[in-house]
C-alpha cells in the first residue's frame, strides 16, 4: 500500500483525529530520532510532502460546514531570526484539515504581515478566529487589539507552539491536542 491509501483509509476508519494521532504523529516522532542522516531526512521530506499533500485534498474535499465561520490563521513572526519549529506547516494544516472534516466552516490564511493578517480578518469576516502562533516573536496582545478593532463580538482562540509559551490575554483560551482544539471550535460555533 502506498502512504496515501493508508492514511486515508485510516481517516475513514478512525476519523481524522485518530489517524493524525496515532498514524503521523508517531511517524514524525520517529523521523525526527533519526534525523541525523542524510537519508532520513530525505524520507521525513518526502513523507512530509505527501502528507501535506492528502492533508490539503482532504480539507478541499471536506463538505462546507454550517454554523459560524472560522479564520484558522498563522501569526506571522515580528522578527526575522524566529526559525518556525514545524517548518513543513503540516500541525497548521492538520487543524485545517480536522475542523474542516468535522464539517466546520473553516478558512485558513497564511499572511506575511500583520496588515495582512488584519485584511484577512476583515475580509472573511469569522465569528471564530484561531491563531496559529510561533514560539517566539510575536505581540499577542496588540495583535488581539488590533483583531477586536476590526471585528467586533469575535471568539479568539490560540493554537500553536506559542500558544503555552507565550502570555496570552485571559480573554483567550489556549487549545490543547488536536482533539481538544476541535471539540473547542465545535462547542463556540
Amino acid at each position: 500500500m502506498t502512504i496515501r491509501r493508508i492514511i486515508v483509509r485510516a481517516a475513514a476508519e478512525r476519523g481524522f483525529v485518530s489517524m493524525w494521532t496515532s498514524l503521523v504523529v508517531p511517524v514524525l516522532e520517529w523521523a525526527d530520532d533519526g534525523r541525523n542522516s542524510e537519508a532520513a531526512a530525505a524520507s521525513v521530506r518526502v513523507f512530509t510532502d505527501c502528507v501535506a499533500g492528502i492533508v490539503s485534498t482532504m480539507t478541499l474535499d471536506a463538505p462546507i460546514g454550517a454554523g459560524g465561520r472560522v479564520l484558522l490563521v498563522r501569526v506571522p513572526v515580528d522578527t526575522r531570526e524566529a526559525v518556525p519549529p514545524d517548518p513543513y506547516g503540516l500541525e497548521f494544516r492538520a487543524l485545517g484539515a480536522a475542523l474542516a472534516t468535522a464539517s466546520v466552516d473553516t478558512r485558513t490564511a497564511l499572511p506575511v504581515c500583520r496588515s495582512a493578517l488584519l485584511a484577512a480578518v476583515t475580509n472573511a469576516e469569522p465569528d471564530v478566529i484561531i491563531l496559529w502562533l510561533p514560539s517566539s516573536g510575536c505581540d499577542v496582545p496588540s495583535l488581539v487589539r488590533a483583531i477586536r478593532r476590526r471585528r467586533t463580538g469575535l471568539t479568539v482562540l490560540a493554537s500553536g507552539p506559542g500558544c503555552h509559551a507565550q502570555e496570552l490575554p485571559r480573554s483567550i483560551a489556549a487549545l490543547g491536542t488536536l482533539g481538544e482544539a476541535v471539540d473547542a471550535v465545535l462547542a463556540v460555533t
